[in-house]
């Protein structure tokens, strides 16, 4: 289907540029989590959307994102929709898809729960449609399964299973959440795939609001688990 993977491409490329977007959209609005009956609400929403829907509406609040860190921050409101803020800012609707506000729960989001909203579109695109689309390079079949049980291994060991590590990430679900956002921002662009995993693990961009560089300093992975192998632990 070229006409997807012209979307992907287009989504990728926009991280791969810009790669501290999530952080300068953070500095400029402070932001908090969805409540959990809205995280359960939209999440049904998002479901029920087709493939090339929830490719556009990425698409579209990843610009979204670009105009946000272009504003002074004192513009904008914490308690500013979607909506409002691209009836406000977005003079040019070319870049954004028809989608962004014909769904009406989205558009009226506010901007202090978007980067949560983001992330969680982001694990069900992974979801429901990237899986698709993951380059040869990345899939299980590449590895013969003795080298994929010693990259699982010992990404678990590093990470999650290392009794050190802080209480916060020995949560698997955490890194599950983490690498498919990894796997939707980055790994369809135009990058190296043969570099440690651990330079992108480092990038508090990837994470949840609440994990900060001390945080992260808590664990290291081996330099030879590259960003290669990042579908592989997923899967």
């Amino acid at each position: 289907d070229t006409d997807k993977l012209n979307l992907l491409t287009y989504q990728f490329e926009l991280y791969g540029n810009e790669t501290s977007l999530i952080n300068e959209v953070r500095a400029r609005i402070e932001q908090e989590p969805l409540t959990n009956d809205d995280r359960t609400r939209l999440r049904r929403l998002i479901k029920t959307m087709n493939p090339d829907d929830i490719l556009h509406y990425l698409g579209s609040l990843d610009n979204i994102f670009t105009y946000i860190r272009t504003i002074a921050a004192e513009r904008l409101r914490q308690d500013m929709t979607v909506q409002l803020f691209i009836e406000q800012f977005i003079r040019s609707k070319s870049r954004l898809n028809d989608s962004i506000l014909r769904w009406t729960d989205f558009s009226a989001i506010q901007l202090r729960y978007i980067i949560d909203f983001h992330e969680m579109f982001e694990e069900i695109a992974f979801d429901q449609v990237l899986r698709a689309y993951i380059k040869k390079e990345l899939a299980e079949e590449t590895f013969i399964q003795e080298e994929r049980k010693r990259i699982i291994d010992a990404f678990c060991r590093a990470t999650f299973e290392k009794e050190k590590i802080i209480e916060k990430l020995k949560s698997i679900d955490l890194w599950i959440a983490m690498l498919k956002r990894l796997i939707v921002r980055i790994l369809n662009a135009n990058i190296s795939l043969d570099v440690p995993l651990q330079i992108y693990l480092e990038r508090t961009d990837l994470w949840n609001n609440g994990v900060n560089y001390d945080d992260l300093a808590t664990f290291e992975v081996e330099d030879d688990i590259l960003l290669q192998h990042t579908y592989v632990i997923l899967t």
